[in-house]
């Protein structure tokens, strides 16, 4: 019954990971991608502006909202890789007990409330970017403001995944460094393998050994 409830506790965080993790290589994909657009847009900024001297108006504006689009991006992935600052309240404690601890799941609540409320008022803030357009690129600025409530969504989902992983952690016992990844399965352990004929001499052998030993050493009469 114990094992049979260990496994089930295991085996959600494990879905729960590969989940996280197949969101965040989707969420890389598209930040490199708006990344290399910010690069190839930067690039054509200057060298219209310095060697051809004829810029083009729109590229400082479509510049700024594909840097704001790829901080976003890379925002959200730092919430499921846990790369932000934190601060350790426990400080030398942690160190003498790395083992989680019920007050360690408070960062990933806050997390988790504030996305919460981040996503709420995105999507009004999105909704009246309807009627504004950029006015040197055109652009509608729903499409620039659509990156607060993505993000939103995306810290929502990483922090809500990791206080499943965190919490699994706890009941299990585990440390920080062990909360991505469910115990493992104790091996049996392995019997002593049987010592080899030629390692272990017979009695004859060894006596014969020693009486020649011996008459070797005091020689002919």
């Amino acid at each position: 019954m114990e094992a049979g409830r260990q496994s089930g506790t295991s085996a959600s965080p494990r879905w729960i990971q590969k989940a996280l993790d197949s969101l965040a290589a989707i969420n890389g994909l598209i930040a490199t991608v708006v990344f290399v657009a910010l690069t190839l847009v930067v690039s054509l900024q200057v060298f219209t502006r310095f060697l051809l001297h004829v810029p083009f108006i729109w590229s400082e504006e479509a510049a700024r909202f594909l840097f704001f689009w790829v901080a976003l991006l890379g925002a959200a992935m730092s919430v499921k890789t846990r790369r932000h600052f934190v601060l350790d309240v426990r400080g030398a404690a942690r160190r003498a007990d790395p083992e989680i601890r019920p007050p360690d799941l408070l960062p990933d609540l806050c997390v988790l409330a504030f996305a919460v409320l981040l996503l709420a008022q995105g999507i009004g803030y999105t909704g009246v970017g309807f009627l504004r357009t950029a006015s040197n690129s055109q652009v509608n600025m729903a499409a620039v403001y659509a990156a607060i409530p993505v993000f939103a969504a995306l810290t929502a989902l990483y922090a809500a995944g990791n206080l499943v992983l965190d919490t699994a952690a706890l009941l299990r016992g585990g440390t920080a460094a062990s909360r991505s990844a469910p115990p493992s399965s104790s091996a049996p352990p392995s019997s002593s393998a049987p010592p080899s004929p030629s390692a272990s001499s017979s009695p004859s052998a060894s006596s014969s050994s020693s009486d020649s030993t011996s008459s070797s050493l005091s020689g002919p009469d």
